[in-house]
C-alpha cells in the first residue's frame, strides 16, 4: 500500500486532484494562482524530490514564457497602454491576461506530474472500472502513453546509435532518414504490443462481467478524516469564489488586485487542499521521528 501520501485511498487522491483542477480554472487572482504552482512544485518535490518535474521544466518554462510574451502582441484589448508596436497597442491587461493563463496552465501541468506518481494504473482502474471499465482503461494507457513512449525511443536510439544510425550527427539528410527509420521502429513496436494487449485482455474477458480489483483497497479513518478535510476547505474556497473572491475583472478594464479579509480567508483555504500532499508527509515524517 505504501507511507504517507501513496497509503491514502484512491478516491481520496481522486478528490485531491479534481479539486486542484477546478481551481486552476475557477481562479484567475494572480496570487492565488502563483500561490497554486508554489504549492504544487512542493508537493512534487515531497514524491520523489522533483526529479520528474525537473525533466519537464524546460518545457514548462517555454510555454509559460511563450504565452506571457506573445499574447500582449496579438491581444490589443485594454485600457493601460505600455507603447504601440505596429500600429498595435501593447496593453497592460493582455500582458496580465497572458500571465494568468500560463500559470494556469502550469498548474495544470504539475498536477498532472504529481497525479502521475500517485495515481498509478491500479488506482485509476479501482476508482472507475465498476462503472466505466473502458474509460478507465483508456485513461490509464492515456496517462502511461507519454513515459511509455519516451523510455522505447530511448532505448531505439541506443541500439540504432551502436549500429552507426544517429539523428545527431551527420548531413540533415543522413540525420532525418535516421529519424524517420527510428519513428518507424517506435510505431511497429507500439502498434504490435497493442494487438497483443488487445488480444490478452479478450482472452481475459475484460469488461464482459464485474471486474474485481487486484488491489482492495478499504477507506480508513484516517482516510475519512482527511476526505471531510478536503470537502470543508473545498466548500469554503468554492462559495468564496462564488462571491468574487480569488478573482479580478481584467477585460476591458483591469479591477482591483486589492486582498480583502475574506480574500485571505479564500486563499488560506485553497492553500490548505493545495498542500494536503505535504501535510500528510509531514505527519508521516513527524510520526517516523517521535517513534524512532
Amino acid at each position: 500500500m505504501g507511507n504517507g501520501i501513496h497509503s491514502i485511498h484512491p478516491f481520496v487522491m481522486f478528490f485531491y486532484y479534481l479539486s486542484i483542477g477546478f481551481f486552476a480554472m475557477f481562479f484567475n487572482h494572480p496570487a492565488f494562482l502563483l500561490a497554486g504552482c508554489l504549492a504544487l512544485a512542493a508537493v512534487n518535490l515531497t514524491h520523489d524530490r522533483g526529479t520528474a518535474m525537473k525533466q519537464w521544466m524546460p518545457v514548462m518554462v517555454s510555454m509559460t514564457l511563450l504565452i506571457i510574451l506573445v499574447n500582449p502582441f496579438i491581444n490589443s484589448r485594454g485600457t493601460h497602454i505600455f507603447f504601440y508596436f505596429r500600429g498595435k497597442q501593447v496593453t497592460l491587461e493582455a500582458t496580465l491576461y497572458g500571465v494568468v493563463t500560463s500559470m494556469s496552465l502550469l498548474m495544470v501541468l504539475l498536477l498532472f506530474i504529481s497525479l502521475n506518481i500517485v495515481l498509478n494504473g491500479n488506482k485509476i482502474l479501482y476508482i472507475f472500472s465498476r462503472i466505466l471499465p473502458k474509460t478507465a482503461f483508456l485513461i490509464m494507457l492515456s496517462i502511461r502513453f507519454v513515459p511509455l513512449l519516451k523510455r522505447r525511443l530511448t532505448e531505439i536510439q541506443d541500439v540504432q546509435r551502436v549500429k552507426g544510425m544517429t539523428i545527431k550527427q551527420g548531413t540533415i539528410r543522413n540525420r532525418a532518414k535516421s529519424g524517420m527509420s527510428i519513428l518507424q521502429i517506435l510505431l511497429a513496436w507500439s502498434l504490435e504490443e497493442a494487438i497483443e494487449t488487445a488480444d490478452s485482455m479478450k482472452a481475459r474477458g475484460y469488461g464482459t462481467g464485474k471486474r474485481s480489483p487486484y488491489i482492495p483497497y478499504r477507506i480508513t479513518k484516517t482516510d475519512q478524516n482527511w476526505l471531510i478535510y478536503l470537502a470543508i476547505f473545498f466548500i469554503i474556497s468554492v462559495a468564496g469564489g462564488f462571491l468574487g473572491y480569488g478573482k479580478i475583472i481584467i477585460y476591458p478594464k483591469l479591477g482591483t488586485l486589492h486582498f480583502y479579509p475574506l480574500d485571505w480567508v479564500v486563499f488560506t483555504s485553497c492553500l490548505a487542499v493545495m498542500l494536503f500532499p505535504v501535510l500528510v508527509e509531514g505527519r508521516e515524517q513527524l510520526k517516523w521521528n517521535y517513534s524512532a
